[in-house]
C-alpha cells in the first residue's frame, strides 16, 4: 500500500522523498500514515523493480534525490487505482481499550473517555482548518473528499464517544 501511496504522488511528477512527506503531513497522513523510515526502503525497492527511477539534482542549495515514476510505475498505479478496493479492519486503540473498561473504575474510564473526546476535536478542527486553507484552491475535488470524509470520520467519533459518557452516566464525577 505505502508503494502505491508513493506512486500515486509521483503521478503529478518529480519529487524527493522529503516533499513526498511534507504532501503526505498534510493529506494521507490522517488515513495512511507512514514515516521517513518507509519510505527510502520502498523507493529502493521501487527503484529495483523499475517503478522509479531515481536522479540528482540540486535543489535549495543541497543535492537530492529525485524521484521519477516510470511507464511501467505508471501503470502499475493506474492498475492497482481500478481494482477493487478491500474493507479494511478497524484497528483502534481507543475501542480497543473500551472493549477492556470492565477492569477500570468508573472514575479512570470517565477520564479515559474525556481525554480522547479531546483528542478528536483537536483532529476535527486541525481537519476544519485544512479545509478552510484549501478550499479556494485549485485542489482535485476527490482530494477534498478524502478531508470531508475524515471531518465526517472524526465527527462520528466524538459523537460516539460523547454517547458512551452519557449513556452510562459518566459525564459528571
Amino acid at each position: 500500500m505505502i508503494e502505491m501511496m508513493l506512486l500515486g504522488f509521483l503521478m503529478d511528477g518529480e519529487k524527493t522523498g522529503y516533499e513526498i512527506k511534507k504532501y503526505m503531513e498534510n493529506s494521507t497522513d490522517f488515513f495512511f500514515n507512514t514515516g521517513f523510515s518507509s519510505i527510502y526502503p520502498k523507493f529502493k525497492k521501487m527503484e529495483k523493480d523499475s517503478l522509479v527511477e531515481v536522479t540528482e539534482k540540486i535543489k535549495n542549495g543541497k543535492l537530492n534525490k529525485v524521484y521519477i515514476l516510470t511507464d511501467k510505475g505508471e501503470k502499475t498505479f493506474l492498475e492497482w487505482l481500478q481494482s477493487k478496493p478491500h474493507i479494511s479492519r478497524i484497528r483502534d486503540e481507543a475501542l480497543l481499550k473500551v472493549f477492556f473498561f470492565d477492569h477500570l473504575d468508573q472514575d479512570e474510564i470517565r477520564n479515559q473517555l474525556k481525554d480522547y473526546l479531546e483528542d478528536i476535536k483537536d483532529q476535527v478542527s486541525t481537519l476544519q482548518n485544512i479545509q478552510e486553507r484549501f478550499a479556494s484552491g485549485k485542489i482535485p475535488p476527490w482530494k477534498m473528499e478524502t478531508l470531508a470524509f475524515g471531518i465526517r470520520y472524526y465527527t462520528f467519533l466524538e459523537q460516539s464517544f460523547t454517547e458512551m459518557l452519557t449513556q452510562n452516566d459518566l459525564k459528571e464525577i
